[in-house]
């Protein structure tokens, strides 16, 4: 069921009509009998997936407290990491890394017997099979305490927002949300709708509109095209993955919202980005601070010098990108980004202090900073959007000579949708520079936008919704 579809909204408006009128108990059942029937929507085959997930990690997080010794606490937790990590290696890496060794084996003349499994990717499961670990990790480090109920357990891991694409949410984040009722009110429910209202914008409008008229038709046959559609059709996925990704988890945070519930932010203008390190503080932040927290940090972080910081960085993001999917351009797209923040963390250790640089020095050296990330950002974006390296390979010559003819003419929808979010930053830049200071807008004016807003979509947004590019991972 995609959030982008009038079922969607008749089906979310039935539940939040039930749920305010039920007790706390009542409200956790509806949510999780809702989240279930909204997973099944997609295979109900793979409920039984979402069900041991919970089950997993109710029982290892509560033994992993109870346990008197070392040994016993780290053989539930292994029990915990090997349950899901199992889950998520067959389901989505099994063909991928056994058709890896068949191919390495037959470079060296051995030649190996391979028929690929027609394993089905349950949607979401790199996003539920994350949410319940974290429960038990940070039990394990004694930063949380296990909860009695099953009942919320279950809903915190199977609540439909964010099951699945996303955001990651730790336990220690939505479980205590659930242990009182939630009571109604207008401002979060206006928050949420507002949310709901822009993400919807951003991706049934925005990026489905470029990936239809720009960025499939360029990345399908690179080599039909002119230099010049090849570096829209850059600045194209460039947009789009923004705004499908950050549009899907406006309107999961805004469900949430309209529920009395509250998901942490997946997003923070990430094309403002200054410094690589930057820029993975401000995009899919959940996923950041996961990698960071569970893997970075366990690895050894930054305590033990730089050549290992710059291992453990190389480790974390060769793994990051590995999640994002089963093909070698996640890997080399993950391991590309490591060495750009082991560059970033070598020159913060050599530059200059920007303390010591003149107004006009601290202003150049940051727009040159920024012009730095974000070619780099971008450009390898190209390696994440293709199919494999010799698509990839064919476009990224293409943006410096291309021998295609055919272009891509720059209409005023597109115009549009490039604006948006280059709106959506400068209003982000400008919230940056005055703190948590809000602009207030007459009600009766915020109304009217959105009531255009709404009548400009009907009219503009493609005819089939594409799925949230999110959803594969």
């Amino acid at each position: 069921m995609n959030f982008v579809t009038v079922a969607f909204v008749l089906y979310f408006t039935a539940v939040f009509v039930v749920y305010w009128r039920l007790d706390r108990r009542g409200q956790s059942i509806l949510l999780l009998a809702s989240s279930l029937y909204f997973y099944a929507q997609w295979d109900w085959r793979f409920l039984g997936l979402i069900i041991l997930s919970a089950l997993l990690d109710f029982v290892a997080g509560r033994r992993v407290h109870l346990a008197t010794t070392p040994r016993a606490r780290r053989g539930w937790l292994l029990v915990s990491l090997i349950g899901h990590l199992g889950i998520l290696s067959y389901f989505k890496y099994f063909n991928f890394f056994a058709g890896s060794l068949a191919a390495l084996l037959e470079s060296f003349g051995i030649q190996a017997s391979w028929t690929t499994l027609n394993i089905v990717l349950p949607v979401g499961v790199s996003f539920y099979s994350f949410h319940p670990m974290t429960y038990t990790l940070d039990i394990y480090r004694r930063q949380l305490k296990p909860v009695d109920s099953l009942l919320d357990f279950g809903t915190f891991v199977a609540f439909f927002p964010q099951l699945v694409a996303g955001p990651i949410v730790r336990a220690s984040e939505f479980l205590y949300q659930l242990e009182v009722r939630r009571t109604f009110q207008p401002s979060q429910f206006h928050d949420g709708l507002r949310r709901f209202l822009l993400g919807f914008f951003k991706k049934a409008f925005v990026a489905d509109y470029l990936a239809l008229h720009v960025v499939d038709p360029v990345f399908t046959a690179p080599a039909e095209y002119s230099t010049g559609s090849h570096w829209l059709a850059l600045l194209g996925y460039t947009t789009q993955i923004y705004c499908d990704f950050s549009g899907y988890s406006s309107m999961a945070v805004g469900s949430a919202l309209m529920l009395g519930l509250k998901l942490p932010e997946n997003f923070n203008f990430p094309y403002l980005a200054t410094s690589m390190s930057d820029f993975w503080r401000r995009w899919h932040m959940s996923m950041s601070r996961f990698f960071r927290d569970y893997v970075y940090v366990s690895l050894g972080g930054n305590r033990k010098g730089m050549p290992r910081t710059v291992l453990n960085l190389a480790a974390t993001t060769l793994l990051s990108g590995l999640w994002h999917g089963a093909n070698w351009t996640f890997v080399v797209w993950g391991g590309l980004h490591g060495v750009f923040i082991a560059i970033n963390q070598v020159w913060r250790s050599i530059a200059r202090p920007a303390g010591a640089l003149s107004v006009l020095g601290r202003v150049l050296a940051t727009v040159a900073s920024w012009v730095c990330v974000q070619s780099a950002v971008w450009l390898a974006w190209v390696i994440f959007r293709s199919t494999d390296f010799h698509s990839a390979r064919v476009f990224l010559g293409g943006l410096f000579e291309s021998a295609g003819t055919r272009v891509i003419a720059l209409d005023m929808l597109m115009l549009v949708a490039f604006v948006s979010c280059v709106i959506d930053h400068l209003f982000g830049l400008w919230f940056e520079r005055r703190g948590h200071a809000r602009v207030y807008v007459p009600p009766l004016a915020e109304a009217a936008f959105f009531a255009v807003l709404i009548v400009f979509m009907f009219h503009a947004i493609p005819k089939d919704a594409n799925p949230f590019i999110y959803f594969q991972f």
